[in-house]
């Protein structure tokens, strides 16, 4: 009698990294222009619902906080967040709006994190992502937050005279925020959630 390795995919994971993935490159792909709120938006509701899906799951299956009240919170808040800054942050800014820019940059970095914290914790403490993966968002959150930062100390040290620099250094935070840490965790998701997870093994009997 021996016992056979059964894998069974996990589709949860598999549709919230695509979505995650798309929520980095579709506002890249029609490109800004004209349409730069409309991009913007149709991002942050594709990462809003990426983070559901990975709060819930599929048909019950799948969250990867195991339904817990705090992970499912802090997943939302986590996914909403971008949503609700890029339609209250104005997309035309001069030297009259970088107060307020950076008072919303504050405020938006402060419950971002506070949320991504929660959630890596509580993806951690799950243990329904497999080791040493259930560490990848963790990794992802010190990226982000430590771009979120320098942009937000050259803002301050270059005062309202090197706003161009400021620019830059939010455009190239951004980047990494919103392109590179998606994609890098969306395509872990999908390639976990394709691999899939132990399932119960059959038993297999030699004929008589």
């Amino acid at each position: 009698m021996t016992d056979a390795e059964v894998r069974r995919t996990e589709p949860s994971w598999i549709w919230g990294g695509g979505l995650l993935a798309a929520s980095a490159v579709v506002p890249w792909a029609l490109g800004p222009g004209d349409a730069g709120t409309l991009t913007r938006t149709l991002a942050g509701l594709l990462f809003l619902a990426a983070m559901a899906v990975f709060a819930f799951g599929l048909r019950g299956a799948g969250s990867v906080v195991a339904r817990r009240g705090a992970g499912m919170v802090a997943l939302l808040v986590l996914g909403i967040t971008p949503l609700l800054f890029s339609l209250v942050t104005p997309t035309q800014v001069d030297l009259s709006d970088v107060a307020l820019l950076q008072t919303l940059g504050y405020v938006e970095l402060a419950v971002t994190a506070a949320a991504a914290l929660v959630a890596v914790v509580e993806i951690a403490r799950a243990r329904v992502v497999p080791g040493p993966w259930r560490w990848a968002p963790a990794i992802g959150l010190a990226v982000v937050v430590g771009v979120q930062v320098i942009g937000q100390i050259v803002g301050v040290a270059v005062g309202p005279q090197g706003l161009e620099h400021w620019g830059v250094a939010l455009a190239l935070g951004g980047f990494v925020s919103a392109v590179v840490v998606p994609l890098v965790l969306g395509g872990a998701a999908m390639a976990l959630g394709g691999r899939g997870l132990p399932a119960a093994s059959p038993r297999i009997y030699p004929s008589a």
